[in-house]
């Protein structure tokens, strides 16, 4: 035995000198050499882009000045203010037209009005008329500087535009002058960059984070852009996030670039295996031997990823440390920390989960006491168990130092990634002394700190119990309502016809009205429902409410909302059919509305769903659109028969830039496809004619009508 053990040794060391060296040295250039070619392929990427999207930002603050301007003009070339103006002004009506539109139509701060002598006749400060036309001193130096002052017989130089400072702060300033038969006055209008201005610059610009300052940009933004006036006044800088498409060439050929290491790897470790297992099998059978025994101890009590304490082995501490605090008065604290790792799990794949969860071990490892217990329950799931945890606040100081740390970015091949941190606090003897209650307990909490935005710490309270119970009682209520249907009513809101006086459609909603609570909202039971599963009979019932009322009104369609939950049930389509049959309903006078919601799991088969139910006489409605971040190629893929546009398009017409412009785009885009439009949300006559005008066919809002019942409806047809 030990002459063999002698042999093995020197045979050992002769290997990793003469095999074993060398083929790291192999390995280590094969890699070094396709690191490097990736790094510098992909930072020549993220240079060219970094120039493309400097000059997208100086484009853009053309394009905003020039739109500034633009914006004045509509004032400035306005007749009806040139008479005022050639009259004695009546001041209410400058008010409400001049200073008041700017700031309602296009949200300018600051707008003055100046006579042909320079003097003030009025200054408004966001649409209210400012009293004694005070300005502060800088303004007052800018208005009698050239740029204001400076008059041009020219009309196409009446009008000018600039970027300026005033004070600390800087501007985009317009000048326009008004010809009248009082002489010319001039109105000067201000908006300062604030961050509604760069949130409107981004969005132009399709940039990130965009960030305003006076002086050079912070060390940390690589990217940004020098603002100078027209006379070449250098003003601050705008410093943005940029765009790294070099990420997602190493996405692409990172993988493949690996795989062939890996496969080279692989077969010179197979090589190297067989020439070491033929020359030392029975060393190499004993030390396994040895291994596994070592092994399966270990495994008994830790967790195979992270070597940390497993759930029979924290079980086992949190037992002793609770009985220690019965014997000594002592605090026990127990920290549980759930977070879903998916969508790292789901983009780098498993392999990146399994190394973000070891460095989460580590992290957490590095943070507690040695007589703390750090262990893994499965999955995703931590728990710290501190036993003589002493005061409330160490415990607390301890939960936000561990969400800072695990909140800090994580280099997983070669990618920064950042994970969100939650967790559940209990304490003992306070929360109770047995470990499944306690374990509960946390549970609640952590779900509360999830709850409420994640990424924060959230201690036992009776009341989130009460909470807990709560919605299972809800859920229970809902039940039981389902067994005759007792509270529940299907309530209809109309679709009008682009004129707004002809309903040519219902959309059936439901409603809740709950015994003790009163009207139950729907926000509140769907979410509720959709967990339990208790949408299904719900929204088969509203199915067969909705078929009983397009039998009654068979002039107008009748749109049901399908659930994702629902849509996803085995056998729905052939339920559906055999429902609308058993009713005794057209399944042509029958919209069913989905929304991306129901195409995002399963492609396939909800594109064969649809194809089903329009082969069976139904409409399809692709309820919400422009939500999604797919919803064009949905649009493409699946065989629908109308979009609703989103109701945030429609608040946002005549308030947000470009609104007017995105919704004529989805209705030409669903006009050329052979879809109905109908918009959502409707509720002034202003919206209504800008949807009318960009074409839409149908409407549908509280500017007709709300969700009321049936026997309105009746009125109403």
């Amino acid at each position: 035995m030990i002459n063999s053990i002698k042999l093995s040794a020197g045979f050992r060391r002769t290997f990793v000198r003469e095999v074993i060296l060398p083929l790291l040295a192999i390995l280590l250039l094969t890699f070094a050499g396709a690191g490097v070619g990736l790094y510098w392929g992909s930072a020549v990427t993220n240079s060219g882009a970094r120039e493309q999207q400097q000059r997208m930002i100086e484009a853009s603050f053309t394009q905003s000045l020039n739109e500034h301007l633009r914006q004045l003009r509509s004032l400035t070339r306005w007749t009806p203010l040139a008479e005022q103006l050639s009259a004695t002004p009546d001041r209410e009506w400058l008010d409400r037209n001049t200073g008041g539109w700017l700031y309602e139509m296009f949200r300018h701060p600051l707008v003055v009005l100046l006579d042909d002598s320079d003097r003030r006749v009025a200054v408004w400060r966001n649409g209210q008329s400012v009293a004694d036309r005070h300005v502060d001193p800088a303004l007052e130096r800018l208005l009698q500087g050239p740029l204001v002052r400076r008059r041009a017989e020219a009309a196409d130089a009446r009008e000018r535009a600039d970027f300026v400072r005033i004070g600390q702060r800087v501007a985009a300033l317009a000048v326009g002058e008004i010809a009248s038969a009082a002489g010319r006055w001039r109105l000067v209008s201000i908006t300062f960059l604030d961050d509604g201005y760069l949130r409107s610059l981004s969005e132009r610009s399709q940039l990130r984070q965009l960030l305003f300052s006076a002086d050079a940009p912070p060390s940390d933004r690589q990217s940004w852009y020098a603002l100078t006036s027209r006379q070449g006044d250098r003003l601050g800088y705008v410093s943005w996030d940029a765009d790294k498409p070099g990420g997602q060439m190493l996405h692409t050929l990172g993988p493949f670039t690996l795989l062939s290491v890996a496969l080279i790897t692989l077969l010179c470790l197979f090589m190297v295996r067989r020439i070491w297992t033929s020359s030392l099998s029975l060393s190499q059978s004993l030390l396994k031997l040895e291994a596994s025994e070592a092994q399966a101890q270990h495994l008994a009590f830790h967790d195979v990823l992270t070597g940390l304490p497993n759930r029979a082995l924290v079980d086992d501490r949190l037992t002793q440390a609770l009985a220690a605090a019965v014997r000594h008065d002592q605090r026990v604290a127990l920290l549980l920390d759930l977070d879903r790792f998916k969508n790292i799990n789901d983009t780098y794949g498993h392999h990146a989960g399994d190394a973000l969860i070891i460095e989460v071990a580590r992290r957490l490892s590095e943070m507690v006491r040695a007589s703390d217990t750090v262990g893994r329950l499965g999955g995703d799931e931590f728990i710290i168990v501190l036993p003589d945890a002493g005061t409330l606040d160490a415990v607390q100081a301890l939960a936000k130092r561990i969400i800072s740390r695990l909140s800090e970015p994580y280099l997983l091949a070669e990618n920064e990634l950042w994970v969100g941190v939650s967790i559940g606090l209990t304490l003992a003897p306070a929360d109770g002394l047995d470990r499944q209650e306690l374990m509960r307990k946390a549970d609640i909490a952590l779900y509360e700190a999830k709850n409420n935005g994640r990424g924060q710490y959230r201690q036992f309270e009776q009341a989130m119990d009460e909470s807990l119970r709560s919605r299972q009682q809800m859920a229970a209520d809902l039940r039981q309502a389902l067994v005759n249907f007792a509270g529940l009513a299907v309530w209809y809101q109309p679709l009008m016809e682009i004129s707004g006086q002809r309903v040519v459609g219902l959309e059936a909603l439901l409603r809740w009205q709950h015994p003790v609570r009163g009207s139950v909202s729907p926000a509140d039971f769907i979410a509720i429902a959709e967990e339990t599963g208790l949408i299904i009979p719900l929204g088969e019932w509203v199915l067969r409410e909705a078929c009983r009322t397009a039998i009654a009104l068979p002039q107008v369609i009748v749109a049901v909302n399908v659930s994702p939950v629902q849509f996803r049930t085995a056998g729905v389509v052939d339920r559906i059919i055999e429902i609308v049959q058993q009713e005794g309903a057209d399944p042509q006078r029958m919209e069913l509305e989905i929304t991306e919601g129901v195409l995002i799991e399963d492609e396939h088969a909800a594109r064969d769903s649809i194809v089903a139910l329009r082969a069976a006489g139904f409409r399809i409605a692709l309820d919400d659109f422009g939500t999604g971040y797919s919803s064009l190629n949905y649009l493409s893929s699946f065989p629908v028969d109308k979009i609703k546009i989103d109701r945030s398009f429609t608040q946002s017409l005549g308030v947000a830039q470009n609104s007017a412009a995105i919704v004529e785009s989805v209705v030409r885009l669903g006009h050329a496809m052979g879809l109905t439009v109908t918009a959502e949300g409707v509720e002034t006559e202003c919206q209504k004619n800008a949807l009318a005008d960009a074409g839409c066919n149908q409407l549908q809002g509280y500017l007709f009508s709300q969700a009321v019942p049936l026997s309105e409806i009746l009125k109403m047809v």
